[in-house]
């Protein structure tokens, strides 16, 4: 295990939705002026909850891209992980610092930025080391097989790298319609289940035949290279 610098308790208490956007769940932990926060930044950390551990990035400071509150916040981006754990006590510890919190144009950009430091604590755990013949390039919207450049549109590369970022874990149609056009479903799947079909079309001849996306009927999709099952 890397070496912690410190650790911060807290509850997780509602907070804006930002992680179902790049779906990474975010813990907003219940602080107060008398905690001994640390300095403002995001750090890689990892959490204890339930007697297991798991990995994230967290957010320490003000948030001047959603709002003009002035107040600091502790925010837990957890990766590998779509449980509801609102009132739930987390010990949080922190291992290095990212960046300095800071203010951008718009949404999509935080929600980028995001991406890229959850993707620099996967590297930091030695999470990225999936023994995979598809690669994807978040900075350089890419996805290849072997050498083979393969071209998906903006929410075929959006939802294949969420499930792609995060093997362990099943997400809801809804998880991914929110994450992806970033608005409630109204309960109406197909444009999940459109473009999940045709994510696979465009893979599966590069991938011999294998399916990447993996169906749990009744609820979602998970990645999984190892089905050769087409079901939507």
């Amino acid at each position: 295990m890397k070496e912690k610098t410190v650790s911060l308790r807290g509850r997780v208490v509602h907070g804006r939705g930002i992680g179902k956007l790049v779906g990474s769940p975010t813990a907003n932990l219940e602080v107060s002026p008398k905690d001994n926060i640390p300095m403002p930044g995001v750090y890689i950390s990892s959490v204890l909850w339930n007697g297991k551990t798991y990995y994230a990035v967290t957010h320490i400071g003000k948030r001047p891209t959603v709002d003009n509150d002035e107040s600091v916040s502790v925010e837990v981006h957890l990766l590998n992980f779509s449980q509801d754990i609102y009132g739930e006590n987390l010990l949080v510890s922190l291992y290095t610092k990212l960046r300095d919190p800071q203010k951008f144009s718009d949404l999509s950009a935080l929600l980028d930025q995001i991406r890229q430091d959850c993707r620099a604590a996967r590297k930091f755990f030695g999470l990225n080391d999936l023994p995979l013949p598809l690669c994807m390039d978040i900075e350089k919207h890419r996805v290849s097989v072997g050498n083979t450049d393969i071209f998906l549109s903006t929410k075929e590369f959006d939802i294949l790298y969420l499930l792609y970022a995060n093997p362990d874990v099943t997400f809801s149609k809804e998880q991914i319609y929110q994450a992806v056009w970033q608005e409630c479903s109204n309960g109406c799947f197909h444009a999940v289940e459109n473009t999940v079909f045709q994510i696979r079309k465009k893979l599966r001849p590069y991938l011999d035949g294998l399916d990447c996306i993996k169906t749990v009927v009744g609820y979602g999709y998970k990645f999984e290279l190892n089905s050769r099952t087409g079901e939507r």
